[in-house]
């Protein structure tokens, strides 16, 4: 089964990043003052100090874990993902999960790919992922695309006290 909405990429937003900064960060911040409810982000360009990556491992029997890999850098960085807003009402703001989510605040969902001498990874980006540049303006560019008409809604249903428990996208039109 497919669910689909229509909508319209709106300006989109180039921006180059300080060194040092989070990565995450940054994407929420572009979330927040440009009001998505939805967006893409095209392209992640640039080189990071330290990367900070959930990943899936293997778990005792057939179950899969989260698991949190922390890595140094120096390393090349490559990402996309999209952004949307969390749709969590019985959760209230307090934030939660791995993530830290709040109800009605920006969802980054982000998959990063880093290659060092070391090491080449991909996972989901977490708090932490820092901008290197040894100059004292970086080359580390993003650029994201609000998608206008649309809402991409982070929906978590229930909480663990309910015995209730869903996480999924829900796609509304907006206009």
């Amino acid at each position: 089964m497919l669910t689909q909405v229509t909508g319209q990429f709106g300006p989109v937003v180039v921006a180059r990043l300080d060194p040092h900064a989070d990565l995450l960060e940054c994407l929420y911040e572009i979330a927040r003052t440009n009001n998505m409810k939805a967006g893409v982000i095209l392209s992640i360009t640039g080189s990071l100090e330290h990367a900070v990556l959930q990943k899936f491992e293997k778990g005792s029997g057939n179950e899969d874990t989260i698991g949190v890999l922390e890595v140094e850098g120096p390393m090349e960085a490559s990402g996309h993902g999209v952004i949307g807003i969390v749709d969590a009402p019985e959760r209230g703001d307090v934030p939660f999960g791995v993530g830290g989510y709040v109800h009605g605040e920006p969802y980054v969902h982000v998959h990063l790919s880093v290659t060092s001498a070391e090491h080449n990874l991909v996972g989901h980006v977490m708090k932490g992922c820092r901008v290197r540049s040894h100059q004292p303006i970086s080359h580390f560019t993003i650029m994201v695309a609000p998608v206008e008409g649309v809402a991409l809604k982070h929906t978590i249903d229930g909480t663990p006290e309910s015995g209730r428990r869903g996480v999924y996208h829900l796609l509304e039109t907006t206009n």
